[in-house]
Parts: structure tokens; C-alpha cells; sequence
């Protein structure tokens, strides 16, 4: 079976992240219902990738680079199935609206 580069896009759904105050005035995290879709190639993060987002204690453990502006931004969570990933950082090389890289950690727990 041979890949092609079209074949490395996922669709992932955007999670948009809200915070509200429960009954004993502690902030809560929630996850609306996904806003939208990117498509985007999804790779593990590299170890300097991985000790640079440790030094700034934001762990990641992928990066999810799609094509266009950003569409989610930092706390907000890309789901590829049953697979979550949260984003730490947002990074538009160049600014010029061509790619955006998503830092991403994949989380197993309920966040």
C-alpha cells in the first residue's frame, strides 16, 4: 500500500473550552459540543520539541499541523475520534496564513 500525502489528513473536531463556577464557587472546565472541523496531519511531538514545552510546563506529546489560518486556540481540545488531544500552544509561522501547528498533549482522562 503506498501513501500519498492527501491520505496523512485527519479530521478533527474543535472543542472550544468555557469555564463556569459550580455551586461551591470553584471554577469548572467544560468542552461545548464540537464548532467545527480542521483537516490536519497529526505526528508525534520530536524529544527537543517535547523538553521545550516541558521548560514552559505545558507537556505536549503531538503536533498537529493544518493548512490555513488557526481555527482553536490554546486550551481548547481536537478530538480524532475517541482521542483527545489538548492544545498547549499555537504557532503560525510566518503569519501569513498558510499553516498553523497546533502543540498538542493526548490526554486519557477526563480533563
Amino acid at each position: 500500500m503506498y501513501q500519498r500525502p492527501a491520505s496523512l489528513f485527519k479530521s478533527f473536531a474543535i472543542e472550544k473550552k468555557s469555564v463556569t463556577v459550580d455551586a461551591q464557587g470553584r471554577p469548572r472546565s467544560t468542552y461545548a459540543a464540537p464548532s467545527g472541523t480542521i483537516s490536519a496531519v497529526l505526528a508525534k511531538a520530536d524529544p527537543k520539541q517535547q523538553e521545550r514545552w516541558n521548560q514552559l510546563q505545558h507537556p505536549i506529546s503531538h503536533v498537529i499541523t493544518q493548512k490555513g489560518r488557526p481555527q482553536a486556540e490554546a486550551e481548547d481540545r481536537l478530538a480524532l475520534g475517541a482521542r483527545k488531544f489538548y492544545i498547549q500552544g499555537v504557532d503560525e509561522p510566518g503569519e501569513l496564513g498558510l499553516w498553523t501547528i497546533y502543540y498538542a498533549e493526548e490526554r486519557f482522562d477526563e480533563h
